[in-house]
Order: C-alpha cells, then structure tokens, then sequence
C-alpha cells in the first residue's frame, strides 16, 4: 500500500514539471499571494465605534468606566396597527461600564436608596443594592490610550429586554421569541456625548396576535433606536418634593449617619436651567432677567401637516412668560426639525421632539426623561396623535358652540383649529417641564365671574393650563365673551408653579432649600386661592375634577345645561357634510349626552366628598374638611332634577336618523351617577365624615333621601317610564353587587339598610300599570335571592337601621 502511494506521489512529482511550463507561458500575471485582513476604520466618539465584518466593537475609554449613561430605546418604525408608533419610547434606563479582570459589566443603575458619602451607614447601603448586570462583554484588546475593545453585537440585536421587548411588552403585544436570523444591527452613529445604535428586530407572533402582518407572514418586524446619553458627571442640584406644588419626582430612600429614622426624598423633575456665568447670576439675583447659559429647545416633526406648525411653536414658547416668574428669559423655544442635517435624528436622546402620530387615536401625551439623581430632564418626545383634532372640535363645538359662532360646523377653520392646537401644546409642553395636572384650578373661579366679560377676558375661566377645565361653558350668549373669556391659558398657578420649580437656590443644601421654599409657599400661596395646587382628582375632593368649572358646580352645570339645550336642535345642520350617512350627527348628539353625563358627576362627587388642603406645621386650620350636609342634599336635588328624572329634551326629532334605540343612547347618564352614589366607599365615608363634619349628612339619612328620589314611584302609584325603571334596576343591581362584596366595609349596614327599604316599597306599592308591577316583583325577588346568597347571610340590622 505504501508503494503504491509513493508511486502515486512520484507520478505527482513528474506532473508538475510539465504544468510549470504551461504556467511559465503566463509569466505576466503575479504570483498569488497571501490574503491579509483589512481592518476597517473606527469611529470616533463617545465610543469609539468599529464595524467588521457582521460585528460591532465598542472601544470604551477608561476614563467613561464608572460615569452614568442615560439610555432610551424608541422605536422608529413598527408594524401597522399596533397603534404604537415611530418616535415613542419603549424602554428607558441609566447604565454603566464595571471592569471586572477581563469583561466589562454594563450595570442598570437601580437608584433607590442613597447615603451620604463618607457616611458609615453608606457601607449598608452598598451591599444592599447590587446593580444588575445587563450584559458581560469580553474584552477583547487595550489600546495605548486605555480604550477597551468589546464586541456589543449580541447585546444589541439579541432578546434583550434592554434594548428591546421585555417579557411583560411581548405579553402585551401577544408576541413569541426574537428571529435571530431577521434581527440585526442596522447602522451605529457615535458623537462627542452620544452613540445612537439602530437594529431592526423580528419577532415571532402568538395565535392571539390581531396585526396584520402577524397573520400574514407570523413575525413583526420593529425597527428601533437605542440612544447612550453621556449624564453630567457632577449632577445638577436637586429640588425636593412638596406635595402643595403639582411637579412629577424621582424619589429613593436616603440614608445618613446622622438620621434617627430614614427620609422617602423626592426631587421634583425639572430642566436645568442655569445663569451662564457669576455676572449674569448676580443681576438674576437683583430681580433682572437673565438667558440661561442652556435653552431648551423642542423640535417639530417634519411629518406634521405645514399649517400646524405655527401653533405648536406657538404653544411652547407661550411658557416664556412663566419662566420670567423664575428670573429667565427666552428659556424655552421650538423650531422646524432641519431636514437637511445628517448628524441629526429625532430618535437621538440629546433632542427634545414634537412627534406627529399618524394615528386614529384622539390624543396627545408629554413625558419627559430625567436623570434620577437629581430629577433634571434630559429629553422629552411629546406624542402628538393627527386625531387629537376631533377631540378638540368636538370639545369646542359643544362647549362654546352657543356662543362663539366659528364653533358651528363641522370642519373649523384654520385659525379656529389652529389656536385649539396651540392650548394643547401648551398643556403637553407644562407636562414635559415636570409639572402634573392641577385639576382643582379652576375651581378658584367664581361661577359669575365666568359670565363677567371684562373679568373672565382679563383673568381667565381657570388660573392653570394644566387643569382639565377645556372651554368656558357657563357663558351665555347674551354675555358676548370673546376668545380670551373661552379659552384656558397659562394663568397664574403655572406661572407660580414654574417660579416655585425654576428659581435658583440660595443654597447648595437641598434640606435648607426645602425649608426656604416652604416658607415662599406659606407667603405666596395661603391667601390666594389661585396658586392652590389640587392635584389629580383621586382624593374625593369635589373641588379637583377633570372637565370642570367654577367654584359652584351646581350653577355652573345649570348654566352648561342651557347650553346643550340651546345646541342640540341645531345640531343637524352645524354637523352636515354632502353625502354624509350620519355618523357626525350622531357624534355630535353623543357628545351632548356625555357633557350632561359629566355635569351630573361633577355634582355627584359634593356628595360624601371631603375638601382636602395639605399645609406645614406652621400654617393654621384644618386639612380636612368634609363637605356640608346643605350642599349634598342640594346636589341630590340636582341630580334628581336633570338625571333621575328623565331628560326629555334629549329626545330630539331626528334620533332615528341613527338610532333604533334612542333609550339605550340615555342609559349612560344614571349609570355613572348610581355607580358612584352606591357604594360601600361612599357611605363608609359619610359615616367616618359625619364623626367630625361641621354640618354632618348621617348615611341613614342619604339613604333615605336616594331611595325615596328614584323610587318615588311606589309612593304615587304611578307607572315607572323605561328610562326610571332601568335607573331603579341599575341601582339595585349596584347596591347588591355592593353589598355582596364588601362583607368588611363600614358602609355594608348602610347598604343592606338600603336593599331592605327598597324591597319594602317595591312590595307595598300599589297601582301602576301591568308592567310596573311586574318590574317591582322583579326586583323584590332580585333582593330576596341575594339575602339568600350562601356565602352572605342576612345582615343584622346593626348600624344601618
């Protein structure tokens, strides 16, 4: 065998010779030589950046190892009808890069305990807060210049909830795993303070996905941007929190040395504006108003239709007389994005953005994101939906429609729709400043003073853009209030909240600085109900409402109420479109009933509402304060009046234009109102209020004010209409559902005292006609049956008899 090879090898040997001379004849062409691999070129920036071959190698400096990176992921494009959109946020985190031997760690910053430095507590609070590892990147060389070279290319275009959907978005989205092999990184840009990464990421879909592209083809493809964001390495100097000024916060628990008990801090979010240098703070600090050394700047979205623009810059830089309040001028403004710039992207986490949504919803948002070290804004992009246009005309059509004449039909003009744009932008922009809705504003405006011409024009229907307090409703036509009396503006409490926020320290202190500025609280705040901040509305305080005006809500409903009455006959022709079929009449008419449906809550929260105004140690008077026993049963009587007792004037000659159920278009109204009126809460709280309440309403007594309105019926033998005998059925069912499940409540006696009153009257009547009666023994039987309930034996008669 051996020979044989030999031989064939010597056959090989006496081959070549022969294949030498051929190729001798070709002695022009070079010889092969070997292939070397050409390096490409590297990026300079933030990190430098590498890309060879499929791989992308971050080359991170030493000097960055241990600084904070403010992260956000947005996407740039996604699949259609997901209704999330291109230039909202899907993840946002602060990171940073450990060395550990021969990997560096990215770490998320989990900050939510803090100790002072130098501090021996600072040692317990170290090794209870172990940041996360994000990912453990090789390090694959050093450069002379102390640059770690590490490939990111798995942490970027793999399954990394990081950087792209997390376990809870993919639920959400009804999405399965990352495709691998159609997920990829798409382009890497590296600035000074910034390197952005664009990757393109596929998914698979679960049965359950409804998109379209899902149920074609079984993955969606999302196309994202990733920005790191170099954060100052000193941070900017914190404000803390005070809850009698409505700003967003980051908190985390601090610890000291010092302490006896450890402090929840909150620093109220906040831009960091600055005086440019010593001079210009010294003329701050002698009333002057300084430029900030840092603008802040909010870029229009090219997408957004031409003739809008203007309102939306318009709308931001509106704020500029709020910052004056604060000592700055000129602190805020916006411009067109510039289309031709390269280095440019609205994805880019350094650029604030206006983005136009191609989207159905009738909606606009503005978040904003901080550095949680100090709450300062980094960046905002304000998601501005096309349909947000409907829910403003619709608003205003139905709000000033009986007394501004431009409000009459159904496509505004320009300038009509562009100052509604303009309120709305401004109202999102206080929001990505860091201030939270005020939704008790406008109730420091007497309800007269809304129909005063000069006052109203001169002053406004409410002192804060950041309330939902939309139009001034209770104008009457004969009133003539023009644009000023009609629309919200940034009024006092912005300007105070801003001043509040904005001004400088006098101090590098924050715990002196806090006492500094709830000592300008107390002077600038207790006599002037303006400035009051009510929060968001969920503390069962009547004076913070969404949608509401006045000091007076039962006036001011009334006065809303003649509105509507005035509006709705004239509704077919202040909606007509050629060949329309009907749908904006009937939005229209929708849109009265759901602005009476809000009139009757606005009333309903004065019952077993409690009117809550928080104050230092050194401010007098009672926090809490329920309201009166006069101004529930009043409120009673209103709703008794305009909802219990059916609102005919609803009935409008042209519903079966659109309806063959024009009850089932009124069956809204008595469901909020009894949903809220009965309940285990609500008669709890009368219980807990009439403890201590000047005027105390007793729930035994509300009781019997609530069933005899909507049950009067079985006092007069009268027969029960439709529309009452679903408003008697629907607060039986609620009162029972209550009852059922509050077996621990105060306010169940109150209820069962409720049920069992209700069954006498139903049982006791006598008169009306067939269909009453079979109503009655209906809901005698409905009682009967939940009394019986195995797991709710009958109630004792206890407190609520």
């Amino acid at each position: 065998m051996k020979k044989a090879i030999i031989a064939f090898c010597l056959a090989l040997g006496m081959l070549t010779p022969a294949m030498a001379q051929k190729k001798s004849k070709k002695a022009a062409e070079p010889a092969p030589q070997e292939k070397k691999e050409v390096k490409a070129p590297v990026r300079q920036g933030m990190f430098n950046v590498q890309h060879q071959k499929d791989d992308w190698i971050f080359q991170v400096p030493d000097s960055l190892l241990g600084r904070l990176f403010l992260t956000t992921t947005r996407y740039i494009s996604t699949p259609v009808g997901i209704e999330t959109y291109g230039g909202e946020m899907l993840t946002s985190q602060v990171v940073y890069f450990e060395k550990v031997g021969d990997k560096l760690l990215l770490r998320a910053l989990m900050y939510d305990a803090t100790a002072n430095e130098g501090d021996d507590i600072a040692k317990a609070v170290e090794i209870s807060t172990e940041d996360p590892i994000i990912a453990a990147l090789k390090i694959d060389s050093v450069s002379t210049d102390k640059h770690y070279s590490v490939n990111v290319t798995r942490l970027f275009n793999g399954d990394n909830a990081s950087f792209g959907m997390s376990d809870a978005a993919k639920r959400q989205n009804n999405l399965s795993g990352l495709q691998s092999d159609r997920s990829l990184i798409d382009t890497v840009l590296t600035f000074p303070i910034n390197t952005e990464i664009k990757t393109y990421k596929t998914y698979g879909v679960t049965q359950q996905n409804r998109w379209a592209a899902g149920r074609a083809t079984g993955s969606v493809t999302f196309h994202l941007n990733t920005s790191f964001v170099l954060l100052p390495e000193k941070p900017m100097q914190g404000r803390l929190f005070d809850q009698r000024v409505g700003y967003f916060t980051n908190s985390h628990q601090y610890y000291s040395d010092s302490q006896q008990r450890t402090k929840r801090r909150a620093w109220i979010t906040r831009w960091r504006l600055e005086p440019k240098n010593a001079e210009d703070a010294a003329r701050q600090k002698r009333g002057e108003l300084i430029e900030p050394a840092k603008q802040i700047v909010y870029y229009i979205d090219p997408a957004t239709p031409k003739q809008w623009r203007k309102w939306l810059i318009l709308g931001v830089e509106d704020w500029n007389k709020a910052f004056e309040e604060a000592g700055f001028k000129n602190a805020i403004t916006a411009k067109e994005w510039p289309e031709d710039d390269p280095t440019m992207s609205m994805e880019d986490a350094r650029y604030s953005v206006i983005r136009y949504l191609a989207s159905p919803i009738a909606n606009a948002y503005g978040p904003n994101v901080h550095d949680p070290r100090s709450g300062e804004i980094i960046e905002s992009h304000i998601g501005w939906y096309h349909n947000v246009m409907q829910l403003v005309h619709d608003w205003y059509m139905i709000q000033a429609g009986a007394v501004d004449p431009r409000a009459r039909k159904q496509v505004f003009d320009e300038e009509l729709m562009g100052q509604l744009i303009r309120f709305v932008s401004s109202h999102e922009v206080g929001h990505t400043l860091g201030l939270r809705h005020n939704k008790g504003a406008s109730s420091a405006t007497p309800v007269e003073k809304m129909r005063n011409k000069a006052w109203v024009e001169a002053n406004g229907h409410t002192s804060s853009i950041m309330d939902y307090a939309r139009f001034n409703y209770v104008a009457q036509p004969e009133d003539n209030i023009g644009w000023d009396g009609l629309f919200p503006r940034i009024n006092d409490y912005d300007k105070w909240a801003i001043k509040w926020g904005y001004m400088p320290a006098d101090t590098t202190d924050p715990e002196q600085d806090r006492l500094n500025m709830n000592k300008l609280i107390i002077q600038t705040v207790t006599n002037n109900p303006r400035l009051w901040f009510g929060g968001e509305g969920y503390d069962n305080d009547p004076r913070a409402q969404s949608e509401d005006l006045g000091d007076d809500a039962v006036l001011a409903s009334e006065y809303g109420i003649k509105n509507l009455k005035r509006i709705l006959p004239q509704l077919p022709q202040w909606t007509y479109e050629e060949a329309n079929q009907g749908d904006n009449l009937e939005g229209a008419y929708d849109a009265v009933v759901s602005q009476l449906r809000r009139y009757a809550g606005h009333v309903a929260a004065y019952v077993g509402g409690v009117y809550i105004t928080y104050k230092s140690v050194e401010q007098v008077g009672a926090v809490y304060e329920p309201e009166t026993k006069t101004t529930q049963k009043a409120a009673l009587a209103f709703i008794d009046r305009e909802i219990f007792n059916e609102p005919t004037w609803l009935n409008a000659d042209y519903l079966n234009r659109f309806s063959q159920d024009p009850l089932g278009k009124l069956k809204t109204l008595p469901n909020g109102v009894v949903d809220r009126l009965v309940t285990a809460s609500m008669m709890a709280n009368m219980a807990k209020f009439a403890t201590y309440a000047a005027e105390p309403y007793q729930p035994s007594d509300y009781v019997k004010d609530l069933v005899g309105m909507i049950f009067k019926e079985t006092a007069t033998e009268a027969k029960v209409s439709p529309y009452r005998r679903y408003l008697q059925s629907r607060t039986v069912t609620k009162a029972i559902t209550e009852w059922l499940g509050n077996v621990n409540s105060d306010g169940r006696p109150y209820l069962y005292n409720m049920l069992t009153t209700i069954q006498s009257r139903v049982k006791n009547a006598r008169g009306g006609d067939e269909v009453t009666r079979a109503h009655y023994a209906s809901l005698a039987q409905q009682i009967s049956e939940a009394f019986e309930h195995p797991e709710h034996p009958q109630q004792s008669q206890g407190s609520g008899r």
